[in-house]
C-alpha cells in the first residue's frame, strides 16, 4: 500500500515539475515578446526623433538661406502661397535627405507618415521663431 502511495506521489511530483517547466517556458516566451515590442517602439521613437531633428535643422537652414530673402524681396514682406508651398516641398525633401537610411526604413515599415512628422516639427520651430524673445 505504501508503494502505491509513493508511486502516486512520485507521479504527482513529476507532473507538477513538468507543469512548472511548461509555465516557465510560456512566461519566458511572453516576456521575450514584450521586450521585443518595447525595443521596436524604442527603435521607432529614435527614428521619429531623428526625423524631427532633421526637420528642425532644415527649417532653420531655410529660414536663414531662403525665407528672409523672399520676405525682403516681397513688397508686403510676406510670403505668397506659392512660396510657402515651395518651401514646404523643399523642407520635406531636404529633411528626408538628412534622414539615415535605417531610420527611413524603420519609419516606413512602421507606417509612420514621415512628411507629417517633418511638417509638424518645422511648424513648431516656425511658431517659436515668430514669438518675441522674452
Amino acid at each position: 500500500m505504501q508503494e502505491i502511495g509513493n508511486a502516486l506521489i512520485d507521479s504527482a511530483v513529476q507532473v507538477a515539475v513538468a507543469l512548472v517547466v511548461a509555465l516557465i517556458g510560456v512566461a519566458g516566451t511572453w516576456l521575450t515578446a514584450q521586450i521585443g515590442k518595447v525595443k521596436q517602439l524604442q527603435t521607432v521613437q529614435i527614428a521619429v526623433d531623428e526625423a524631427k531633428n532633421a526637420a528642425i535643422t532644415t527649417a532653420l537652414e531655410l529660414q536663414q538661406t531662403v525665407v528672409n530673402d523672399l520676405k525682403a524681396a516681397a513688397a508686403d514682406g510676406k510670403l505668397t502661397g506659392e512660396e510657402i508651398a515651395g518651401l514646404r516641398s523643399s523642407l520635406i525633401s531636404m529633411s528626408m535627405a538628412k534622414l539615415s537610411n535605417p531610420s527611413a526604413k524603420i519609419l516606413s515599415a512602421a507606417g509612420v507618415d514621415v512628411s507629417a512628422i517633418i511638417t509638424g516639427a518645422a511648424e513648431a520651430v516656425i511658431v517659436q521663431l515668430k514669438q518675441p524673445a522674452e
